[in-house]
């Protein structure tokens, strides 16, 4: 990020911090309901809204609804993106949205052809990928609904891999691993294999916050023995970029004691995620759609009557441990010096460490 744009996005905190207003720092957008997976925490594809998929001109009224309020990390999902006709059209409009940083979450299970084609595009663009492996062998065909999961997505990450050093595009490529009582056992595997195939890994754990997330008891992870043992090995593996406070918090979360901070409460102004499914509604976490920004500027939502009551029953909410929630409210709320130090290296691999890295590279082949 460049000095003058540093400076835009201090000031733009400074004026959401004084008007008590979301700053928007993150912002996913679900450009179709369409998936080519089954997996048993998710039933996206069980949407019916029509048309499945945004286009690229629709695509560009949220963006440009999203750039007049401040939008500062973006991150392109589904369903599965690559299923939207125009996925590669939109990716350009979402580099020109999202100054900091974009993400391509994609399951890559899909044909070689378009997963290449899609990702030379993110890859050139400086756009992120993020996939992800939850499972290996007959588990991950499971968890994910489909037959060769493991071995489709590990092929689908070395050949972007490859091609992300052929193009020294300083892009980041991680895979997330849902942690769930059923692949417990098989994480350090996992993120054994994520570095295998040149990328970075991230955990979670599995949740049914969301409006496409559902309730598998068998997924629930629970307290015990084998988890203190994983936990210490996730914190070891030098592949993992989650901060070491939230994979700490893990333990707690499966045992039901969470602790006691909304990030849309306590940290409303940096902290505030929206999701923005394919028909334009606008959700937080919990909860259903607070406007439709179709029909409403962001400004407007965020002063609305839907968005301070949800606010007010966040105020009852028996807390969580998702990822894309504590972890950002960790992020800017570390409570102790190891825990900021932690912070700072991290931060430090996901941004500068990787484009220093990949300007090293470029230069060295020349």
């Amino acid at each position: 990020m460049s000095l003058m744009s540093a400076a835009r996005l201090a000031g733009r905190a400074a004026g959401c911090w004084l008007h008590r207003q979301p700053m928007n720092t993150s912002t996913e957008i679900r450009i179709t309901r369409l998936c080519s997976q089954r997996c048993r925490q998710c039933d996206v594809y069980n949407r019916r809204t029509e048309p499945p998929s945004l286009d690229a001109r629709r695509f560009r009224i949220l963006a440009g609804r999203l750039r007049t309020y401040g939008a500062h990390v973006g991150l392109i999902s589904g369903g599965e993106p690559l299923l939207a006709p125009e996925v590669e059209e939109i990716l350009r409009e979402a580099r020109k949205t999202f100054p900091v940083a974009v993400t391509l979450v994609t399951g890559l299970y899909a044909g070689i052809g378009l997963v290449e084609r899609v990702a030379r595009t993110a890859l050139d663009q400086e756009i992120n990928i993020q996939t992800s492996l939850d499972g290996l062998g007959a588990l991950g065909d499971d968890l994910r609904g489909v037959a060769d999961f493991e071995s489709t997505v590990t092929d689908r990450m070395r050949r972007i891999a490859r091609l992300k050093a052929r193009m020294s595009s300083p892009s980041l490529l991680y895979a997330n691993v849902v942690i769930n009582n059923r692949n417990l056992l098989q994480v350090p595997r996992l993120l054994d294999r994520i570095g295998e195939c040149g990328w970075q890994a991230s955990v979670g754990l599995y949740h049914t916050l969301t409006a496409t997330t559902r309730t598998d008891e068998d997924l629930i992870l629970r307290p015990g023995p084998r988890l203190e043992e994983i936990l210490d090995r996730i914190t070891a593996h030098p592949a993992v970029l989650n901060l070491q406070a939230f994979v700490r918090g893990i333990r707690n979360a499966a045992a039901g004691r969470y602790p006691r901070f909304c990030p849309y409460l306590d940290a409303p102004v940096l902290s505030t995620r929206t999701v923005i499914m394919e028909d334009g509604e606008v959700y937080l976490c919990r909860g259903g759609s607070i406007g439709n920004l179709f029909d409403e500027d962001l400004g407007e939502i965020f002063t609305g009557e839907p968005y301070r009551r949800r606010l007010r029953e966040y105020r009852r909410c028996p807390g969580c441990w998702a990822s894309c929630y504590a972890e950002r409210y960790l992020l800017f709320h570390p409570s102790n010096v190891e825990d900021l130090l932690d912070t700072v290296r991290k931060v430090y691999r996901l941004r500068g460490g990787f484009e220093i890295d990949a300007r090293r590279e470029k230069n060295g082949n020349r």
